[in-house]
């Protein structure tokens, strides 16, 4: 049955997927931009995928002001928080990113309880879950673990702003006794269609690789998650029973940087040479991060084996989620299909 939604960033990667199979379903999507620039191209993407536009529209909103708010959300059953900052930089400022995503979501939270929205559903990250000193090698992570956001040296300003957002999001909703109303997507690293040519950090990294940036690999892996099945998970989990107050990790292969590497150049053999087939000594990705800060968030996890079992996620879900091959293969076509390489 269709019903109105919330969706704030809209105009993000995973917003656009999440509107076109919200509307594709034939939900009234009321979308949040921070600036209303942002319409126009994201309605453009959206037509581009033939997606109906009849129930869509927009409001300017930002997640450091309670301005709107209330009155957009006013009359929806249903609130999906996707927006949140996510630089392809590391601040020197670890708290530089909190304002928005925590603030922010508290925000979103409040006003969505106000108006008797019946489930919210936020995007947060398996980052708010692994990264924690003296792991084992592999470690594994699951639902009930947490990111130690007092380790400065291994938890970054996305790190921490992810981890704290999401807590205090647990925290609002249980001080109000309303936990099972929320429900968390955490999914890994997020690949898959880039749509447009708008800037992205998952498509940027992509973007890198195809264009010859690293001439070898750093010996690092992570949980890979198909945007396709990010999108679906928050819709699934509209109304469905069993998801409320739960944590779902979103993905199925975890791969290292190198594997991802081979992926793309079987998808792509004219860019093969550019993609790295070696990887690179821990000490020289210290290094470079001394040069480029983007490398700094790999520093902790080095040469240590993720592992996760999401099989829980696929029950409750009731999804089987796609691969990482197919996640990468569509990315880099994509890239190559935009002209953004």
């Amino acid at each position: 049955m269709s019903c109105k939604v919330l969706l704030t960033g809209i105009s993000g990667w995973i917003g656009k997927h999440i509107a076109i199979q919200l509307l594709n379903a034939g939900h009234e999507v009321v979308g949040t931009v921070r600036n209303k620039n942002l319409i126009g191209p994201t309605k453009e993407t959206l037509k581009s995928k033939n997606t109906p536009l009849e129930k869509l529209s927009f409001v300017e909103l930002d997640l450091l002001n309670d301005d709107g708010w209330d009155d957009a959300v006013k009359g929806c059953k249903y609130t999906l928080h996707v927006a949140s900052p996510f630089p392809i930089k590391v601040s020197k400022d670890r708290q530089k990113l909190v304002p928005a995503a925590k603030d922010g979501t508290l925000r979103v939270l409040n006003a969505s309880i106000k108006a008797g929205v019946d489930q919210i559903i936020l995007t947060s990250s398996i980052v708010a879950m692994f990264r924690k000193p003296n792991r084992t090698n592999p470690y594994s992570f699951g639902e009930n673990d947490w990111t130690d956001i007092n380790w400065e040296k291994g938890v970054s300003d996305y790190f921490l702003s992810k981890t704290v957002a999401e807590k205090a999001a647990w925290d609002f909703m249980e001080s109000k006794g309303l936990r099972d109303k929320l429900t968390v997507i955490n999914p890994g690293g997020v690949f898959g269609d880039a749509l447009d040519g708008k800037e992205c950090t998952s498509i940027e990294y992509v973007k890198q690789f195809l264009k010859g940036k690293f001439p070898a690999a750093p010996k690092w892996g992570v949980l890979i998650s198909h945007v396709e099945d990010v999108a679906k998970s928050h819709v699934v989990c509209m109304g469905k029973s069993g998801v409320g107050g739960r944590r779902i990790i979103v993905g199925r292969d975890v791969k290292t940087l190198l594997e991802l590497s081979n992926i793309m150049a079987e998808a792509l053999p004219n860019y093969a040479k550019k993609l790295p087939k070696k990887e690179l000594p821990n000490f020289m990705v210290k290094l470079i991060s001394m040069i480029d800060s983007s490398a700094k968030t790999m520093i902790p996890d080095l040469q240590i084996e993720m592992k996760t079992d999401t099989k829980y996620a696929e029950n409750l879900l009731g999804m089987e989620f796609k691969s990482a091959k197919s996640a990468m293969t569509e990315a880099a076509h994509s890239v190559v299909r935009l002209g953004l390489v």
